[in-house]
């Protein structure tokens, strides 16, 4: 479902964008400091503070649903993917992965002239979790005539 093109945009230094609602409907939005996909398995792995985002990760473990957005900020080419996540602990494959996440996002930011005072609150990676998402939907997202395209979606 994740073919290469688009798994090489999502683990590019791109802002990653975890949507979640409650069992009253009331959505929780969140960011993701790194993503490992899987295409064998088809699911992405994702690194998320349970520290500055416990609604986030409450939701995921009580109804499972997430919405993830992956959108480069130099020129807005995004790319939503939907599916059922559970929350496990970040393995040390996990944390590494969200200190050179961290290190590219902040890198990729300043270069747009955002200065890391400004975008150290969104790269957190204290008390890491892992959210691993299990894809059934695809969609662009890029502003313009295609955006909310579906690409694929799990038979």
């Amino acid at each position: 479902m994740i073919n290469p093109d688009l798994a090489a945009f999502m683990t590019s230094p791109v802002m990653i964008i975890l949507g979640t609602r409650d069992d009253a409907l009331v959505p929780e939005i969140a960011r993701a400091v790194g993503a490992i996909v899987r295409p064998e398995q088809g699911c992405v792995d994702l690194i998320a503070s349970e520290w500055q985002w416990p609604k986030t990760v409450a939701n995921i473990r009580a109804n499972g649903r997430l919405s993830v957005t992956f959108a480069r900020p130099s020129d807005y080419v995004s790319y939503q993917v939907k599916g059922h996540a559970a929350v496990t602990p970040a393995s040390a494959e996990h944390v590494a992965l969200a200190a050179q996440y961290m290190d590219r996002m902040a890198a990729a930011l300043a270069d747009l002239g955002l200065e890391k005072r400004i975008t150290a609150p969104w790269l957190v990676d204290r008390d890491p979790v892992t959210l691993r998402l299990a894809v059934q939907e695809v969609f662009v997202q890029t502003p313009g005539a295609k955006a909310g395209q579906l690409i694929e979606r799990d038979q």
